[in-house]
């Protein structure tokens, strides 16, 4: 609860408030709520006549309208002989707490006149992992009968189901049968969104009915119905497989190596086809074959040019990569409405440019791209597929650090003529302009201009056996550092860009900070835990050198002497220790210390974070003075070098996961990325900076619906559909013990609580957490692994990415 809506309670305003609700047949229902701790749930206790008789936790969702996040409702099953004489129910906050309102009067006279709406049943619905729907339901009147129900979107009938199976939560009914589980039909599984209604045979929705899912075929059960046809001869042992393997899709993780590449090709790429053009007249394709005319991998390169059903009418045009532009120049010329690059030895895939048509023609259906781009692999040594490169959407921060975009890329004549127009006009270096400064003079209009780029999520290009097989392994480049050093200029008169460490043809470009830096305000929660406090405040004090910092401390009910006295100690070095004497909620102890802050930047730190290098926190404020940058992550470290943080992907597991977790800090990554600096759909919070003005501008972090987690995942969300970008610097390196200070959410209250912001992110944003732009949707999904760990069991894939 925010500090502001704390000051609206009176003096005389009770702590607690609560009510009992309903009396079903043996099954009470109520609700209770702290007003000063809204992340705790409660214990009630409820009484017969003034006998406590049970004992009841305040955790389901209640569907009338309480106070707090929705997740205050308990339903509890009184023994039937306990009701029979009794008189009259009431219930209180558990150890000597206040009474509940709406005593229940249960005298013959009253009996009749109980709160309640008897033709209602008693429910709760939740979506298993994938297409599965469970949950209970109860007649009020009819309480030993199984209720009928009907799943439906719109006016179709999707499933229909009994409720007559036993459920864990009415194992204190005399009959506790009346649980369901409901397998949606396959064809759900189409990656879009769907609204179900779930109604009973009583005319009512269930609670928290209508459900939105969104789902996408994968597995082995979607690997199977793809590639196994109906037939009768085989449908029984065909039913019965996929049904053993959709049950072993719920348990067991759905990653395939990358050894496992080529056999995950040829069943889900190599079978693509270019979709027909359905009347629709392609554009004239130009090529630019960038090689000299002796080299011998030509032959391979021209050879794929022989395209089904495509005619490259806009000519072809062979050059050295240092007359790209001429090249460019010269296919214009010739009327090409479209340019496609070639690198003498790489190879377009059979039915490639077909793909990329398709997804071209039909992102045009409302507003034309600039250019398209997708994914690439390699020759092996043998012709076999190998090391793919799956892309994520267009991110013009990765770009400067490495070009992962242009291998497989078509640009439109309008892109490249401006781009030939910012070279001619802008290009202040000795050496005249190649086809490294093209595609960074395509890159900068590109990003000046806002333009269309669509990422086409299919391997439509190979790449030459001869090349190194990841971007980290490519030799030193001087062109391509000159070029992006001349992009970064153009952004940026003051910046400049070095090789990455170990890594020589990755690069890192270094933006100027102001010469009056703007104040920043880092805001550090804690509780006891002087260990971890200490040196998270030394490295602050003494190991960072950005010239002007404010420290607020929040002490968040901190008991240890030791700790108490270390807080009054660090006043006298100029930190703010401010008191916040409520029960824990992350997202509220934040927002409280920013309406004290008195920085134009906010940084949001946990007291478990250690400084490494001086210059982490300035290599984050650069970044924000960059137009549209609305936040920047850090790379966070355990102790021993490995990563912690390296960005969030969502979309794992149906939720978020933190990438990097079994790389070194000084590991590639996959494609270079750990290394890189590159946008993301959100990063933790536990080193987090944004403009205080986009703080408040997005509400801050939500206090009900995230206390403790996926705040910073709602938040950045929250930044994004704001217009802002979110990025991570592999430059700002911290150490950080992710949780020594909170601790794991292991205790049944925690794991409640874990599983309500679960739900609640899901909800909230059901279109991110199944998909990120920033995550290639071909690779893994699964949490036990971690992102780009291996390959993904995808059945469907988006036409087009962007």
């Amino acid at each position: 609860m925010k500090p502001s809506q704390q000051s609206h309670h009176t003096d005389t305003e009770p702590r607690y408030t609560g009510a009992l609700t309903a009396l079903h047949a043996d099954i009470l229902q109520g609700w209770a709520y702290d007003r000063h701790a809204p992340d705790v749930r409660l214990a009630v206790e409820i009484y017969l006549d003034g006998a406590c008789v049970s004992v009841a936790r305040a955790d389901q969702y209640e569907s009338h309208p309480i106070e707090g996040d929705g997740f205050h409702g308990f339903s509890i099953a009184l023994a039937q002989r306990w009701l029979e004489n009794a008189r009259q129910i009431t219930a209180r906050i558990a150890n000597q707490g206040p009474w509940l309102d709406g005593t229940l009067s249960l005298s013959p006279e009253t009996r009749d006149a109980l709160p309640h709406t008897s033709h209602l049943p008693l429910t709760q619905v939740w979506q298993s992992p994938g297409l599965r729907l469970s949950g209970w339901v109860i007649d009020p009147n009819q309480p030993e009968r199984h209720v009928h129900l009907v799943v439906r979107e719109q006016d179709r009938i999707l499933a229909r189901a009994v409720a007559n199976r036993p459920y864990p939560a009415l194992q204190h009914r005399p009959s506790h049968d009346h649980g369901f589980d409901i397998q949606l039909p396959w064809e759900l599984a189409d990656g879009t969104l769907h609204e179900l209604h779930l109604e009973s045979d009583l005319g009512t929705s269930l609670t928290r009915a209508p459900l939105r899912i969104c789902e996408h075929p994968t597995g082995l059960e979607g690997l199977l119905r793809q590639h196994w046809p109906t037939s009768s001869k085989h449908a029984p042992a065909r039913e019965l497989i996929l049904r053993l393997a959709h049950e072993q899709d719920l348990r067991a993780p759905r990653t395939l190596g990358f050894a496992l590449y080529p056999q995950w090709y040829a069943c889900h790429q190599a079978t693509l086809h270019g979709a027909p053009q359905k009347r629709q007249r392609p554009p004239r394709i130009g090529v630019m074959l960038l090689a000299d005319s002796q080299d011998p991998a030509l032959q391979r390169s021209q050879q794929s040019l022989q395209q089904p059903d495509i005619r490259l009418e806009g000519g072809v045009v062979r050059a050295p990569l240092n007359q790209a532009p001429e090249a460019a120049r010269m296919l214009l010329e010739r009327g090409a409405q479209m340019i496609l690059p070639l690198q003498a030895g790489d190879r377009i895939a059979k039915h490639g440019l077909a793909r990329l048509l398709y997804a071209w023609h039909t992102a045009s259906k409302t507003q034309e791209p600039a250019w398209l781009f997708g994914d690439c692999d390699q020759d092996g040594p043998d012709g076999e597929r190998t090391h793919p490169w799956f892309k994520p959407c267009w991110d013009p921060d990765l770009f400067m650090g490495a070009d992962l975009f242009t291998p497989g890329a078509i640009f439109s004549a309008e892109i490249i003529n401006s781009a030939l127009q910012t070279l001619k006009d802008h290009w202040d270096i000795p050496e005249p302009p190649d086809w490294q400064a093209l595609l960074a003079a395509i890159a900068l209009n590109t990003t000046h201009t806002q333009a269309r780029v669509i990422h086409v999520p299919q391997v439509v290009y190979h790449r030459s056996s001869q090349r190194p097989h990841c971007p980290s392994r490519y030799p030193a480049d001087p062109r391509r550092e000159r070029a992006i050093h001349w992009m970064a200029r153009q952004m940026n008169p003051n910046a400049t860009v070095s090789q990455v460490p170990g890594f020589p043809a990755l690069h890192r470009t270094h933006w100027p900070l102001p010469p009056n830096p703007p104040r920043v305000s880092l805001i550090i929660p804690t509780r006891d835990r002087v260990d971890l406090l200490r040196p998270c405040l030394e490295g602050l004090l003494g190991r960072t050198d950005y010239p002007n910092l404010e420290i607020l401390v929040v002490d968040n009910e901190s008991t240890c002497p030791a700790t108490l006295a270390y807080l009054e100690e660090l006043t006298q070095h100029g930190v703010r220790v401010l008191k916040y004497p409520h029960p824990f909620n992350y997202s509220a102890i934040n927002n409280h210390a920013v309406t004290q802050a008195t920085g134009t930047l906010i940084g949001l730190l946990n007291n478990d974070v250690v400084v490494q290098h001086p210059d982490w926190l300035g290599q984050m404020v650069a970044h924000l003075q960059r137009p549209g940058v609305g936040a920047v992550g850090a790379k966070l470290l355990w102790p021993n070098g490995m990563v912690q943080h390296g960005g969030v992907v969502l979309g794992i597991n149906g939720l978020a996961a933190h990438t990097g977790n079994f790389w070194h800090e000084d590991d590639p990554g996959y494609l270079g990325i750990n290394q890189l600096t590159r946008r993301q759909t959100a990063v933790t919070a536990a080193c987090l900076l944004l403009p205080r003005a986009v703080y408040q501008n997005v509400g801050g972090l939500d206090e009900k619906a995230f206390p403790v987690a996926f705040n910073d995942v709602d938040l950045c969300l929250k930044i994004r559909q704001s217009g802002h970008e979110i990025l991570w610097t592999p430059a700002a390196r911290l150490i950080h013990a992710e949780s020594a200070s909170r601790g794991k959410d292991e205790q049944a209250q925690q794991a409640a609580r874990a599983r309500r912001e679960q739900q609640h992110l899901r909800e909230r944003w059901p279109k991110q957490t199944e998909a990120d732009r920033y995550y290639h949707p071909c690779l893994n999904h699964d949490w036990a692994s971690g992102p780009y760990q291996g390959l993904h069991a995808i059945n469907q894939l988006p036409l087009i990415r962007e």
